[in-house]
């Protein structure tokens, strides 16, 4: 999507990283870059549906959305939050020309039409204080023994154990059998 920084990338794929690393119930349910508008029957915020918005531009209908710049499902209903590295932070006197709110007052609103009188939902954003970033992140070593599966020092396998046969040495056994691959040091972020 146009407008995503550098930093909401990273933070993206970081979010993506950690979920291929995890079994289905222990992925963190988020969307990044997800699209809400007020739905015109309820007048509440709302996540919009897959091409919503696009219909909605080729139908020339002037809906008010916003997009923040992540949806986490807590207990199946959405929450909006936004990432405020260091320098970034909510602009009070910019209104949006669709919904004429600020951004931090249409994000708020949105958290308390899908979750009402909880106040934990208010003013969410994410910086490196509340992230307990150290601000100079260093590269964590990992090994990969074939390609596409790691193993990080002091974890179990990441992705599928490589076949029997990637451990016989070169030499040994049927032809195509594999040959012995060596770990392979890779730095990836934490």
């Amino acid at each position: 999507m146009a407008g995503k920084s550098a930093r909401d990338k990273c933070f993206e794929e970081a979010v993506d990283a950690f979920n291929d690393t995890q079994p289905d119930e222990g992925k963190i349910k988020i969307e990044a870059q997800k699209p809400w508008t007020i739905d015109a029957t309820t007048g509440k915020w709302r996540p919009m549906g897959l091409g919503e918005r696009f219909w909605d531009w080729v139908m020339n209908k002037d809906v008010p959305y916003r997009v923040p710049d992540w949806t986490l499902d807590v207990d199946g209903k959405p929450v909006a939050g936004d990432n405020k590295f260091d320098g970034d932070k909510f602009n009070p006197s910019r209104k949006s020309p669709r919904t004429k709110n600020n951004q931090l007052d249409d994000q708020n609103q949105m958290n308390e039409d899908n979750h009402p009188d909880k106040d934990e939902y208010q003013d969410l954003s994410l910086d490196s204080k509340n992230c307990k970033c150290d601000g100079d992140p260093k590269p964590q070593e990992v090994y990969e023994f074939a390609p596409g599966r790691v193993y990080v020092p002091g974890f179990s396998v990441i992705g599928e154990p490589p076949p029997l046969s990637s451990l016989v040495p070169e030499g040994f056994g049927s032809p195509g059998m594999g040959g012995f691959r060596p770990l392979i040091p890779r730095f990836v972020w934490p």
